[in-house]
C-alpha cells in the first residue's frame, strides 16, 4: 500500500534503493520497514531479496547499477557500512522526509534517513558518486541517471542472477 502510493505520487518506475557489494543480492543494505506487513516501525536495515517485503512478491521490476571503485573508496564504503551495522540504534526512518523530498524542502537530518537519502550518503561519503543537489533531496530515481553507474541489469529481482559484478550495486 505504502509503496503503491508513492510510486502514484512520484510517477517514476521505482520508489526504492538499496545498496550492496553482495554479487547475490542476499544482504543488501537501506533504510526500510521491520516488519514486513507495516510500513513502521522502519530504520536500517539488512535486506534480503528473498526475505521481508521482497519475500512477499513472485515478481518485483528493478534496475541494478554498478560503480567502478577503488580500494580505498571500498574501504570507506565498508567503514561506514560497519559503523551503520554498529550503531543501528542511534538511526531512525526519516519521516518527514517523506513530505519534503517530493516538495523539494532540503530538510538535512544527521541521523535520519529515507532509503535514497541513505544510498546517496554513502555514495558520497565514500567518494563513489557526487550528486547534483542536496543529500537530503535525492529520490530513487535520481540514481538511474548518475555518470558513473553502469546498468548491469533490468528485469525481474527474482530472475536475477550474478554475472560479472564486481563492483558496488545499487
Amino acid at each position: 500500500m505504502v509503496s503503491k502510493t508513492i510510486k502514484a505520487f512520484t510517477r517514476t518506475p521505482f520508489n526504492h534503493v538499496s545498496i550492496t557489494t553482495d554479487k547475490e543480492l542476499s544482504e543488501m543494505f537501506s533504510f526500510s520497514r521491520f516488519n514486513k506487513y507495516r510500513p513502521l516501525p522502519a530504520g536500517f536495515k539488512n535486506e534480503s531479496i528473498h526475505t521481508g517485503v521482497y519475500g512477499l512478491f513472485s515478481s518485483i521490476p528493478c534496475e541494478i547499477y554498478s560503480f567502478e571503485v577503488t580500494d580505498s573508496q571500498l574501504k570507506r564504503y565498508n567503514d561506514l557500512i560497519t559503523h551503520f551495522k554498529t550503531k543501528t540504534q542511534l538511526y531512525s526512518y526519516n519521516l518527514l522526509g517523506l513530505l519534503t523530498v517530493p516538495l523539494g524542502i532540503p530538510l538535512k537530518r544527521r541521523t535520519r534517513f529515507v532509503c535514497s537519502q541513505f544510498v546517496a550518503y554513502m555514495l558520497t561519503y565514500s567518494g563513489i558518486a557526487k550528486f547534483n543537489k542536496d543529500i537530503s533531496l535525492i529520490t530513487p530515481d535520481d540514481f538511474r541517471y548518475l555518470k558513473n553507474a553502469t546498468l548491469l541489469y533490468s528485469g525481474d529481482m527474482k530472475q536475477y542472477t550474478y554475472s560479472n559484478i564486481s563492483q558496488i550495486t545499487l
